[in-house]
């Protein structure tokens, strides 16, 4: 096709088309990059544009059983992770050891 030979809305017709394949080759290479560069940093891309990372640990959402019970409460207890409890907190300020609140 000779371009200077077509009509003006013949060019205006083949401009928007081009236009449009571009956008979609645009498109396919940035989702490909994103992909690349997911996989280099290990992490999924997700469809809300969030990463995430491809493995989590495995104790994540597990409820771990207590080590620790409060000898005036027993509701009370502690599995050691996270912030100590204010009544194991308020106890080991009086003096008594940690060990002390040990489940056995």
């Amino acid at each position: 096709m000779k371009i200077k030979s077509m009509a003006f809305d013949d060019l205006v017709v083949m401009r928007s088309q081009i236009d449009a394949e571009i956008e979609t080759r645009i498109s396919k290479q940035r989702m490909k990059l994103i992909e690349a560069i997911s996989e280099l940093r290990g992490t999924v891309p997700s469809k809300s544009g969030v990463e995430r990372r491809g493995n989590s640990h495995p104790l994540k959402g597990r409820e771990l059983p207590p080590l620790y019970r409060n000898p005036k409460n027993a509701a009370e207890t502690w599995a050691g992770r996270g912030n100590r409890p204010r009544w194991l907190t308020a106890a080991i300020k009086s003096g008594k050891k940690l060990e002390a609140f040990l489940i056995k």
